[in-house]
């Protein structure tokens, strides 16, 4: 692809036009640079990528895109914008051709619930695929990353948009339709998603954690962060039993339809009630304008109601059979979440849990306490 293509809705700073230079591949790792490739100099929490430019011109790479001026040999092609993070996230989504275009795109945040409500998700929309003989859908987020043609263990909740934009199109290239993924505050504070259209973007809780000098200043950096989600959403799912759920219904008035959730408020669109456990399962009633019906966990996990809930708010929004959804939350599991072991006659049982905040350390023990009373 040529450069000037590339940055055709790009504003770029200097009275130069963009060369008609072509390029390969686009890198911010300057270990992968290479002849052929542009190197955006990414700046982050932890380091800055203007300090490895020289570094990839060394590897043979001549086209560099940056946010201050760099000192690098006359040869080198430089274009210097505002913002190299936004300005990845628009040449990532050109270089694939907008694969997003071509997909429902879900999109997923909260302090927690992220991982286990986008599997539940998953299982759902692949049961509603099977059913019309089509392929699986994906999912990308902290526990693996599946897009049709990459299957592998994550290592981090959302990518950067290059990486993400490339699974976008390994999705569209093997006829994918549906692909769920969890957004974390940093890939909203960093623009990570800033070009990424979702068909529905779901708001699930927020918490304290996740404030220190890497991540968020304070609560507010944190949570304006968080909603940074709906103006990219044609539908918002809201759990009304969030905390400072106002807040977050007024940042969703964007949204062109909104659907709320709950299990304290009869008057959401998805109103979660009766909630028991039967044996292993939890087992819970849901009223919604298309029916009012029970539901299955076959996981526990008192907490995971939200979580199914959720997952029935982004489905009423696209309109999948009430089937589909049942079927799907009964097979649901996730790995690393509430896997249950016990011994041959039962008298030890054993939770795997990944816990990985306060929120959710909490939540988990509050739940294992009342689903395992004496224990």
């Amino acid at each position: 692809m040529r450069l000037c293509e590339l940055f055709a809705r790009v504003p770029v700073l200097g009275s130069l036009p963009v060369p008609e230079a072509d390029i390969r591949r686009i890198e911010y790792d300057s270990r992968k640079a290479e002849a052929g490739c542009l190197f955006v100099c990414l700046v982050g929490a932890r380091s800055d990528g203007h300090n490895y430019a020289k570094a990839a011109y060394g590897q043979g790479c001549r086209a560099f895109l940056v946010s201050r001026e760099v000192d690098l040999p006359p040869d080198a092609v430089v274009i210097r914008v505002e913002d190299t993070r936004q300005t990845l996230a628009v040449i990532s989504a050109e270089f694939y051709g907008r694969p997003a275009d071509r997909l429902h795109i879900i999109g997923i945040t909260g302090t927690k619930g992220k991982s286990s409500t986008t599997y539940y998700l998953k299982y759902i929309f692949d049961e509603y695929l099977a059913a019309k003989g089509e392929k699986p859908s994906g999912v990308v987020g902290g526990i693996e990353t599946y897009d049709g043609v990459e299957k592998f263990e994550s290592h981090l909740t959302t990518p950067e948009p290059l990486d993400l934009e490339r699974h976008f199109a390994n999705g569209v290239s093997t006829d994918m339709r549906y692909l769920t993924m969890e957004v974390s505050s940093q890939a909203l504070k960093y623009d990570r998603v800033k070009n990424v259209e979702f068909a529905a973007a779901v708001f699930l809780n927020i918490g304290s954690d996740h404030i220190s000098p890497i991540e968020h200043p304070d609560f507010e950096d944190y949570f304006n962060s968080k909603l940074r989600i709906f103006p990219q959403a044609a539908a918002a799912c809201v759990n009304l039993d969030a905390d400072h759920v106002d807040r977050v219904l007024e940042a969703a008035e964007v949204c062109p339809r909104k659907i709320t959730f709950s299990q304290k408020d009869p008057s959401a669109t998805i109103f979660g009630y009766q909630i028991q456990k039967k044996g292993g399962d939890i087992v819970f009633r849901v009223k919604t304008p298309r029916y009012n019906r029970e539901f299955r966990l076959t996981m526990p996990g008192l907490f995971n109601v939200e979580n199914a809930l959720a997952a029935i708010a982004v489905c009423q929004g696209l309109n999948i059979p009430e089937r589909c959804i049942y079927v799907g939350l009964m097979k649901a599991r996730v790995p690393g979440r509430m896997e249950v072991y016990n011994n041959a006659d039962n008298n030890v049982i054993a939770i795997v849990d990944y816990a990985h905040n306060r929120m959710s350390f909490e939540t988990l023990f509050r739940s294992v306490q009342a689903e395992y009373p004496g224990r």
